[in-house]
């Protein structure tokens, strides 16, 4: 009888918690041409936020997703949307979902970052299995590992700057560019940790390097820059970075993984500015950050959606709003 109750009461703790963080984890986001946001989540595929209505609309496995744990999304130059899932990559006209995986043949993996380059080849960064590269013209996909110089098969984020460099922030190599002559990646050496979650070119050409555990690293073309938290970052764990139309940046921090405030930190340039929750944010592990058009700054975290009321200085929560209108 005692086993039987243990038993009951386990069920009851954590079954109904699983469904709620799970639906609340938002992991990426995007705001398309159009000015409509696009926000990833955890077990609840994703959402848009239209610009004009303020309407959100979820798409799910029902409406054509391949998977409704959403990595990252990415828009391309002929405004199609593609969203790196755990079962491979889906793509999105603006009416229907492809499953780019089964149709084209892409990586069958979960995809945590995805770029177009110059060329208009994609580049696909998967959770172990290294880099894939699609070429839309000819259809052919080649898989690049360890064994062509990556740091680690885990790739986290992919960057092409203004120069046409290729960066990729792996998640137990630290850094590598990718050398188009010889098909080769190259190992960089900075103010890096080993996993590295974002990478972010500024309007002034700075690329910014989101460590995991070691703050963040600027590169301005010919040192690097180190912040930490004894310099004010919220956390020296790092998870996401954004930069703002007023060329501010924000950057948000995950306290899971070590000691410090957390939340979310404003860098005017001179110096951070820390939100957390008693700014209103309900979870200080923050995933993603996004601008809309009329300059309000959303912030996705571990428990939910918020947006920044600069007047107040103040966080309000949108999570409730978001089935709504589905």
């Amino acid at each position: 009888m005692r086993k039987k109750l243990c038993t009951l009461l386990l069920l009851i703790l954590f079954i109904p918690c699983y469904g709620q963080v799970s639906e609340n984890m938002f992991r990426c986001s995007l705001r398309d041409k159009v000015g409509n946001l696009w926000f990833g989540t955890m077990g609840a595929g994703v959402y848009r936020y239209d610009a004009f209505s303020g309407r959100f609309t979820n798409f799910t496995k029902e409406d054509g997703l391949n998977d409704n744990n959403v990595e990252s999304v990415f828009e391309d130059k002929a405004g199609n949307l593609w969203f790196g899932t755990d079962n491979g990559v889906c793509r999105y006209d603006g009416k229907t979902f492809t499953d780019a995986t089964t149709k084209e043949g892409l990586c069958k993996y979960e995809i945590n970052c995805i770029e177009e380059d110059k060329n208009g080849f994609f580049w696909f960064g998967t959770n172990g299995y290294g880099v894939c590269r699609y070429n839309p013209v000819t259809g052919a996909v080649i898989n690049f590992t360890e064994e062509q110089g990556l740091g680690s098969n885990g790739v986290q984020c992919i960057l092409e700057d203004k120069s046409g460099i290729l960066w990729f922030g792996e998640r137990a190599g630290g850094v590598s560019r990718y050398d188009s002559t010889s098909s080769k990646f190259i190992k960089v050496d900075g103010c890096f940790s080993s996993q590295i979650m974002d990478i972010k070119e500024d309007k002034a050409g700075n690329i910014w390097f989101v460590n995991l555990y070691k703050g963040l690293c600027r590169y301005d073309g010919k040192s690097y820059i180190h912040f930490t938290h004894e310099d004010g970052l919220c956390n020296d764990t790092i998870d996401c970075i954004y930069e703002d139309k007023k060329g501010n940046i924000w950057v948000g921090s995950d306290t899971k993984w070590n000691t410090g405030d957390g939340g979310v930190c404003l860098y005017d340039g001179k110096s951070f500015t820390r939100f957390s929750t008693k700014d209103g944010l309900a979870n200080s592990d923050v995933w993603t950050i996004v601008e809309d058009n009329d300059g309000n700054i959303w912030v996705g975290t571990r428990g939910g959606l918020f947006r920044y009321h600069s007047p107040s200085g103040k966080f309000i929560n949108y999570t409730h709003k978001m089935n709504i209108h589905n």
